[in-house]
Protein backbone atom coordinates (compact mmCIF):
# COMPACT_ATOMS: atom_id res chain seq x y z
CA UNK A 1 0.00 0.00 0.00
CA UNK A 2 2.86 2.39 0.80
CA UNK A 3 4.37 1.80 -2.65
CA UNK A 4 1.02 2.43 -4.32
CA UNK A 5 0.77 5.74 -2.46
CA UNK A 6 4.23 6.67 -3.75
CA UNK A 7 3.12 5.99 -7.33
CA UNK A 8 -0.01 8.05 -6.72
CA UNK A 9 1.97 10.96 -5.27
CA UNK A 10 4.42 10.86 -8.19
CA UNK A 11 1.66 11.07 -10.78
CA UNK A 12 -0.16 13.74 -8.79
CA UNK A 13 2.93 15.94 -8.79
CA UNK A 14 3.24 15.49 -12.52
CA UNK A 15 -0.43 16.27 -13.15
CA UNK A 16 -0.36 19.27 -10.81
CA UNK A 17 2.12 20.97 -13.13
CA UNK A 18 -0.65 21.11 -15.76
CA UNK A 19 -3.23 23.14 -13.87
CA UNK A 20 -5.47 23.77 -16.85
CA UNK A 21 -6.18 20.07 -17.36
CA UNK A 22 -8.99 19.91 -14.80
CA UNK A 23 -10.68 23.02 -16.21
CA UNK A 24 -10.37 21.65 -19.74
CA UNK A 25 -11.92 18.36 -18.60
CA UNK A 26 -14.86 20.19 -17.01
CA UNK A 27 -15.42 22.22 -20.18
CA UNK A 28 -15.29 19.01 -22.21
CA UNK A 29 -17.87 17.39 -19.93
CA UNK A 30 -20.27 20.34 -20.32
CA UNK A 31 -19.86 20.35 -24.09
CA UNK A 32 -20.37 16.57 -24.30
CA UNK A 33 -23.47 16.72 -22.10
CA UNK A 34 -24.87 19.62 -24.12
CA UNK A 35 -24.39 17.71 -27.36
CA UNK A 36 -26.33 14.67 -26.22
CA UNK A 37 -28.93 16.79 -24.44
CA UNK A 38 -29.92 18.35 -27.77
CA UNK A 39 -29.60 15.07 -29.67
CA UNK A 40 -32.04 13.57 -27.16
CA UNK A 41 -34.56 16.28 -28.14
CA UNK A 42 -34.75 14.61 -31.56
CA UNK A 43 -35.64 11.21 -30.07
CA UNK A 44 -39.23 10.85 -28.78
CA UNK A 45 -38.72 8.91 -25.54
CA UNK A 46 -42.12 7.25 -25.45
CA UNK A 47 -41.83 5.88 -28.99
CA UNK A 48 -38.41 4.16 -28.92
CA UNK A 49 -38.93 0.56 -27.83
CA UNK A 50 -35.21 -0.15 -27.41
CA UNK A 51 -34.95 2.56 -24.73
CA UNK A 52 -37.91 1.39 -22.62
CA UNK A 53 -35.82 -1.05 -20.50
CA UNK A 54 -33.73 1.98 -19.46
CA UNK A 55 -36.55 4.37 -18.62
CA UNK A 56 -37.13 5.60 -22.16
CA UNK A 57 -34.88 8.67 -21.94
CA UNK A 58 -32.04 8.73 -24.47
CA UNK A 59 -30.13 11.51 -22.69
CA UNK A 60 -29.85 9.49 -19.46
CA UNK A 61 -28.95 6.39 -21.48
CA UNK A 62 -26.17 8.22 -23.34
CA UNK A 63 -24.71 9.97 -20.28
CA UNK A 64 -24.26 6.68 -18.39
CA UNK A 65 -22.53 5.19 -21.44
CA UNK A 66 -20.23 8.15 -22.04
CA UNK A 67 -19.35 8.74 -18.40
CA UNK A 68 -18.36 5.16 -17.59
CA UNK A 69 -16.83 4.21 -20.94
CA UNK A 70 -14.30 6.97 -20.29
CA UNK A 71 -12.73 4.72 -17.67
CA UNK A 72 -11.87 2.19 -20.39
CA UNK A 73 -10.23 4.94 -22.46
CA UNK A 74 -8.21 6.11 -19.46
CA UNK A 75 -6.90 2.63 -18.68
CA UNK A 76 -5.96 1.61 -22.21
CA UNK A 77 -4.40 4.95 -23.13
CA UNK A 78 -2.94 6.37 -19.94
CA UNK A 79 -1.32 3.21 -18.61
CA UNK A 80 0.37 2.60 -21.97
CA UNK A 81 1.34 6.27 -22.05
CA UNK A 82 2.85 6.08 -18.57
CA UNK A 83 4.98 3.09 -19.55
CA UNK A 84 6.06 4.85 -22.73
CA UNK A 85 7.02 8.02 -20.84
CA UNK A 86 9.02 5.98 -18.34
CA UNK A 87 10.88 4.35 -21.24
CA UNK A 88 11.71 7.68 -22.84
CA UNK A 89 12.87 9.30 -19.61
CA UNK A 90 14.89 6.24 -18.61
CA UNK A 91 13.04 5.67 -15.34
CA UNK A 92 11.37 2.41 -16.30
CA UNK A 93 14.53 0.31 -16.28
CA UNK A 94 15.56 1.87 -12.95
CA UNK A 95 12.16 1.00 -11.53
CA UNK A 96 12.47 -2.62 -12.62
CA UNK A 97 15.69 -3.15 -10.65
CA UNK A 98 13.97 -2.12 -7.41
CA UNK A 99 12.31 -4.81 -5.26
CA UNK A 100 8.90 -3.81 -6.62
CA UNK A 101 6.70 -6.51 -8.10
CA UNK A 102 5.33 -6.14 -11.62
CA UNK A 103 1.66 -6.09 -10.49
CA UNK A 104 2.50 -3.28 -8.05
CA UNK A 105 4.19 -1.28 -10.82
CA UNK A 106 1.24 -1.72 -13.17
CA UNK A 107 -1.47 -1.03 -10.61
CA UNK A 108 0.48 1.87 -9.13
CA UNK A 109 1.08 3.39 -12.56
CA UNK A 110 -2.65 3.33 -13.31
CA UNK A 111 -3.86 4.47 -9.89
CA UNK A 112 -3.86 8.23 -10.51
CA UNK A 113 -5.51 7.82 -13.91
CA UNK A 114 -8.18 5.63 -12.34
CA UNK A 115 -8.95 8.18 -9.63
CA UNK A 116 -8.99 11.00 -12.18
CA UNK A 117 -11.38 9.04 -14.41
CA UNK A 118 -13.61 8.26 -11.43
CA UNK A 119 -13.79 11.96 -10.54
CA UNK A 120 -14.53 12.77 -14.19
CA UNK A 121 -17.33 10.19 -14.23
CA UNK A 122 -18.89 11.65 -11.09
CA UNK A 123 -18.59 15.16 -12.52
CA UNK A 124 -20.17 14.03 -15.79
CA UNK A 125 -23.21 12.62 -14.02
CA UNK A 126 -23.40 15.58 -11.62
CA UNK A 127 -23.37 18.09 -14.49
CA UNK A 128 -26.06 16.09 -16.29
CA UNK A 129 -28.21 15.97 -13.15
CA UNK A 130 -27.85 19.60 -12.09
CA UNK A 131 -27.66 21.48 -15.39
CA UNK A 132 -29.53 19.26 -17.83
CA UNK A 133 -32.03 17.61 -15.47
CA UNK A 134 -30.96 14.06 -16.22
CA UNK A 135 -33.59 11.57 -15.06
CA UNK A 136 -32.59 8.55 -12.98
CA UNK A 137 -34.62 6.14 -10.89
CA UNK A 138 -34.03 5.09 -7.27
CA UNK A 139 -30.41 3.99 -7.65
CA UNK A 140 -29.36 0.52 -6.51
CA UNK A 141 -26.01 1.61 -5.06
CA UNK A 142 -24.77 -1.85 -3.97
CA UNK A 143 -25.34 -3.09 -7.54
CA UNK A 144 -23.55 -0.02 -8.95
CA UNK A 145 -20.57 -0.67 -6.67
CA UNK A 146 -20.28 -4.36 -7.60
CA UNK A 147 -20.53 -3.70 -11.34
CA UNK A 148 -18.10 -0.79 -11.11
CA UNK A 149 -15.44 -2.85 -9.30
CA UNK A 150 -15.70 -5.74 -11.76
CA UNK A 151 -15.73 -3.34 -14.71
CA UNK A 152 -12.58 -1.64 -13.41
CA UNK A 153 -10.75 -4.96 -13.13
CA UNK A 154 -11.67 -5.83 -16.72
CA UNK A 155 -10.61 -2.41 -18.00
CA UNK A 156 -7.35 -2.57 -16.03
CA UNK A 157 -6.59 -5.87 -17.76
CA UNK A 158 -7.16 -4.28 -21.15
CA UNK A 159 -4.90 -1.39 -20.17
CA UNK A 160 -2.12 -3.81 -19.22
CA UNK A 161 -2.46 -5.55 -22.58
CA UNK A 162 -2.13 -2.17 -24.30
CA UNK A 163 0.93 -1.37 -22.19
CA UNK A 164 2.44 -4.73 -23.22
CA UNK A 165 2.19 -3.77 -26.87
CA UNK A 166 3.81 -0.38 -26.22
CA UNK A 167 6.59 -2.05 -24.24
CA UNK A 168 7.63 -4.11 -27.25
CA UNK A 169 6.74 -1.94 -30.24
CA UNK A 170 7.22 1.51 -28.68
CA UNK A 171 4.93 3.58 -30.92
CA UNK A 172 1.43 2.94 -32.09
CA UNK A 173 -1.11 0.87 -30.23
CA UNK A 174 -3.40 -0.94 -32.68
CA UNK A 175 -4.71 -3.20 -29.91
CA UNK A 176 -5.92 -0.27 -27.81
CA UNK A 177 -7.25 1.65 -30.80
CA UNK A 178 -9.06 -1.34 -32.26
CA UNK A 179 -10.51 -2.52 -28.95
CA UNK A 180 -11.61 0.99 -27.98
CA UNK A 181 -13.26 1.60 -31.36
CA UNK A 182 -15.09 -1.73 -31.34
CA UNK A 183 -16.19 -1.20 -27.74
CA UNK A 184 -17.55 2.28 -28.53
CA UNK A 185 -19.40 1.02 -31.59
CA UNK A 186 -20.74 -2.31 -30.37
CA UNK A 187 -20.65 -2.04 -26.56
CA UNK A 188 -23.79 0.03 -26.13
CA UNK A 189 -22.10 3.35 -25.39
CA UNK A 190 -24.26 5.51 -27.67
CA UNK A 191 -27.17 3.23 -28.53
CA UNK A 192 -28.72 0.01 -27.15
CA UNK A 193 -27.09 -3.23 -28.23
CA UNK A 194 -30.56 -4.52 -29.07
CA UNK A 195 -30.64 -2.43 -32.27
CA UNK A 196 -27.55 -4.18 -33.69
CA UNK A 197 -27.84 -6.89 -36.38
CA UNK A 198 -27.62 -10.43 -35.07
CA UNK A 199 -24.01 -10.94 -36.16
CA UNK A 200 -22.81 -7.78 -34.44
CA UNK A 201 -24.78 -8.62 -31.30
CA UNK A 202 -22.70 -11.79 -31.05
CA UNK A 203 -19.51 -9.71 -31.16
CA UNK A 204 -20.86 -7.31 -28.54
CA UNK A 205 -21.32 -10.23 -26.14
CA UNK A 206 -17.54 -10.74 -26.23
CA UNK A 207 -16.89 -7.23 -24.87
CA UNK A 208 -16.73 -6.48 -21.12
CA UNK A 209 -18.08 -2.98 -21.72
CA UNK A 210 -21.39 -4.42 -22.95
CA UNK A 211 -22.13 -6.09 -19.62
CA UNK A 212 -20.66 -3.20 -17.63
CA UNK A 213 -22.92 -0.55 -19.16
CA UNK A 214 -25.94 -2.85 -19.13
CA UNK A 215 -25.50 -3.51 -15.41
CA UNK A 216 -24.88 0.16 -14.62
CA UNK A 217 -27.88 1.37 -16.62
CA UNK A 218 -30.15 -1.16 -14.97
CA UNK A 219 -28.88 -0.04 -11.56
CA UNK A 220 -29.15 3.70 -12.29
CA UNK A 221 -32.18 3.94 -14.54
CA UNK A 222 -34.38 0.88 -14.08
CA UNK A 223 -34.68 0.69 -10.27
CA UNK A 224 -34.14 -3.08 -10.21
CA UNK A 225 -32.98 -5.54 -7.58
CA UNK A 226 -29.54 -7.11 -7.41
CA UNK A 227 -30.78 -10.44 -8.75
CA UNK A 228 -31.77 -8.74 -12.00
CA UNK A 229 -28.15 -7.91 -12.83
CA UNK A 230 -26.78 -11.36 -12.00
CA UNK A 231 -26.22 -12.19 -15.71
CA UNK A 232 -24.06 -9.07 -16.09
CA UNK A 233 -22.22 -9.65 -12.83
CA UNK A 234 -21.54 -13.28 -13.73
CA UNK A 235 -20.18 -12.29 -17.15
CA UNK A 236 -17.91 -9.63 -15.62
CA UNK A 237 -16.58 -12.09 -13.04
CA UNK A 238 -15.69 -14.51 -15.85
CA UNK A 239 -13.98 -11.74 -17.82
CA UNK A 240 -12.02 -10.63 -14.74
CA UNK A 241 -10.90 -14.14 -13.81
CA UNK A 242 -9.64 -14.72 -17.35
CA UNK A 243 -8.33 -11.31 -18.41
CA UNK A 244 -6.45 -10.20 -15.30
CA UNK A 245 -4.05 -13.20 -15.06
CA UNK A 246 -3.65 -13.29 -18.85
CA UNK A 247 -2.76 -9.59 -18.96
CA UNK A 248 -0.02 -10.01 -16.33
CA UNK A 249 1.35 -13.06 -18.19
CA UNK A 250 1.41 -11.14 -21.47
CA UNK A 251 3.12 -8.16 -19.85
CA UNK A 252 5.81 -10.38 -18.33
CA UNK A 253 6.35 -11.99 -21.73
CA UNK A 254 6.62 -8.54 -23.35
CA UNK A 255 9.09 -7.48 -20.68
CA UNK A 256 11.24 -10.57 -21.26
CA UNK A 257 11.22 -9.92 -25.01
CA UNK A 258 12.23 -6.27 -24.54
CA UNK A 259 15.09 -7.31 -22.24
CA UNK A 260 16.21 -10.05 -24.61
CA UNK A 261 16.16 -7.67 -27.58
CA UNK A 262 17.90 -4.95 -25.58
CA UNK A 263 15.13 -2.51 -26.46
CA UNK A 264 13.78 -1.80 -23.00
CA UNK A 265 14.92 1.81 -23.00
CA UNK A 266 14.90 2.46 -26.74
CA UNK A 267 12.51 5.03 -28.14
Amino acid sequence: MKKLCVFLYRDWLNAASYKFEFIASLIGIIISSSTFFFIAKLIPAAEVASLKPYGGDYFSFAIIGIAFSGILNIFQNDLAGTIRTAQITGTFEALLVTPTRIPTILIGSSLYSFIFSLVSTILHITVALTIFDMQIGPVNWPAVLVVFILMSLCFLSIGILSASFILVYKKGNPFGWMFGSVSSLLGGVFFPVSVLPAGLKWISRLLPITYSLEGLRKSFLSSIGFKDILPEVTALIIFSVILLPVSFIVFRAALRKAKRDGSLTQY
